[in-house]
C-alpha cells in the first residue's frame, strides 16, 4: 500500500477508471452482438436504426479512451459499408405544409 498522500488518490482514481472502462466494453460487446443478430435476421430497418447508434456509441468510447481511435475508425468504417449495403426503402415523405401567404399590411 503507498504511504504518500497522492499515490493513495491515485489508487482510488484508477479502481474507479477501470471501473467504469470495463463496463463500458462489456456494454459495447453486448450492443455488437445485439447488432450481429439483427444483421442474420429480416428486419433491414431496425439493423440500420441500430447500426446509426451503435456508431455513436463508438464515437463516444473513443473520445474517453475506451477504445483506441484506430479501432473506432475501423468499426465506423464497417458500420457504413453495412448501412449502405441495406437494402434501400421508398424514402419517407413527410407531409408539407401549405404555407399561408401573409396578408399584405396597409399602412
Amino acid at each position: 500500500m503507498a504511504n504518500i498522500k497522492s499515490s493513495k488518490k491515485s489508487i482510488r482514481k484508477i479502481a474507479k477508471l477501470t471501473a467504469r472502462n470495463k463496463a463500458e466494453r462489456s456494454r459495447l460487446k453486448t450492443f455488437s452482438k445485439k447488432l450481429q443478430k439483427l444483421q442474420a435476421g429480416d428486419d433491414a430497418a431496425a439493423t440500420k436504426a441500430m447500426a446509426i447508434e451503435y456508431m455513436s456509441i463508438v464515437d463516444k468510447a473513443g473520445k474517453h479512451g475506451v477504445w483506441h481511435h484506430n479501432k473506432v475508425n475501423r468499426i465506423k468504417s464497417r458500420l457504413t459499408k453495412l448501412i449502405a449495403a441495406s437494402p434501400a426503402e421508398a424514402p419517407v415523405q413527410k407531409e408539407e405544409k401549405a404555407e399561408a401567404a401573409e396578408p399584405a399590411k396597409e399602412a
